[in-house]
């Protein structure tokens, strides 16, 4: 799904966080991915503060040295949104023409986004056939506010980039997940299975300040969201704990991370736990039949050490750590490959806006 797209000849996907530029671009062939170029560049703190562009002149600068690191061969950028300024809601609908659809989701986006219709931009796709129920279908509709999109187009022209592809982080997420080892489901569109038999696994990146989760139910979305809370929670309570800058708190976490006081650690897990407890029981509340069975972590976070054992224990769910290049060919004339699989887990959304460059 994106909000808007134009085919074109290769699309490199761009990561506009809190803290930084992660660009990846790829190319494929019939033996798979293979990583073309990559660059990670930082942004000054504040530059964006959830999810909104507020020092313009940094992101743009920092967009320019991850081109140029880069030395990219194209131009054209798929990138995503999340947060508040982003709506997705699966809907109900009875199963009409095509001729009618669109007249239909009109009606339904009227109904379920709570902005303005002209202030948003606006997408969707047919999950299928509801089940035991052909006379209608699944919809996932999905909407972002218009100034948003246009905010990192602004900032992606000033770089002398071209928005080509905007998604949702969670849909990207998924789409990337699909090149791990772990994330072996069967491709969404089955019909559900019994409880027992069903694959329900959840997606979770954890970025600096945000959470994208998406659960999957035999490899159809079955509920999305995104939470602000991530590794600047723990960079605050390094902080606070060891009464240092912010900077030497960040500084602690990256080259020290054993010196880091347990307080400060346990402080970080219970808050991550309350929230991720907060949205699973969001999707149990509606989906009570089909339990999580697995969470598959990514994101920045995801390459703290023992995350996932520390999860695993205090939620009760079996926990992996994904990593996408398991099966994307690095060129290790062009890059540092143990550096690069170090660091994968935090790509994984890059790579999946990356991969819609193949979309057919």
């Amino acid at each position: 799904m994106s909000f808007f797209s134009s085919r074109s000849e290769g699309i490199m996907g761009v990561d506009i966080s809190s803290t930084g530029i992660k660009l990846v671009e790829l190319s494929r062939s019939r033996s798979g991915y293979e990583l073309v170029s990559l660059a990670t560049i930082p942004l000054p703190r504040d530059a964006i503060v959830e999810n909104t562009i507020i020092d313009s002149s940094a992101v743009t600068q920092a967009l320019i040295e991850a081109v140029n690191a880069a030395k990219t061969s194209t131009k054209n950028v798929a990138l995503a949104v999340s947060g508040n300024a982003v709506i997705i809601k699966t809907i109900t609908i009875p199963t009409v023409s095509e001729f009618e659809l669109e007249a239909q989701i009109q009606y339904e986006a009227d109904q379920h986004v709570p902005y303005d219709i002209d202030d948003v931009f606006l997408d969707f796709f047919i999950q299928g056939m509801t089940a035991d129920d052909p006379e209608h279908m699944d919809v996932v509709l999905a909407a972002c506010k218009r100034e948003v999109v246009e905010d990192y187009q602004m900032v992606l022209a000033e770089a002398g980039l071209t928005a080509k592809c905007v998604d949702c982080a969670v849909f990207a997420l998924e789409n990337g997940a699909e090149v791990t080892e772990q994330h072996n489901l069967p491709h969404g569109g089955e019909q559900l299975l019994a409880d027992e038999d069903a694959d329900v696994h959840a997606l979770i990146n954890i970025g600096a300040n945000m959470m994208n989760i998406n659960v999957l139910i035999n490899g159809q979305m079955a509920f999305v969201r995104d939470q602000f809370y991530g590794g600047q929670n723990l960079t605050e309570e390094i902080q606070k704990e060891h009464d240092i800058s912010y900077q030497a708190a960040e500084q602690l976490k990256t080259d020290d991370f054993d010196s880091i006081h347990p307080e400060a650690l346990e402080r970080f897990y219970m808050g991550l736990t309350s929230e991720l407890v907060r949205s699973l029981d969001f999707y149990s509340a509606s989906r009570a039949e089909f339990p999580v069975r697995k969470l598959l972590l990514s994101g920045g976070c995801a390459l703290i050490p023992n995350i996932a054992t520390e999860l695993e224990q205090r939620l009760g769910i079996d926990t992996a750590i994904l990593n996408p290049f398991e099966n994307i060919k690095i060129p290790a004339k062009k890059f540092d490959e143990q550096h690069i699989r170090r660091i994968g887990p935090m790509l994984m959304i890059p790579i999946g806006l990356a991969m819609r460059s193949f979309d057919s």
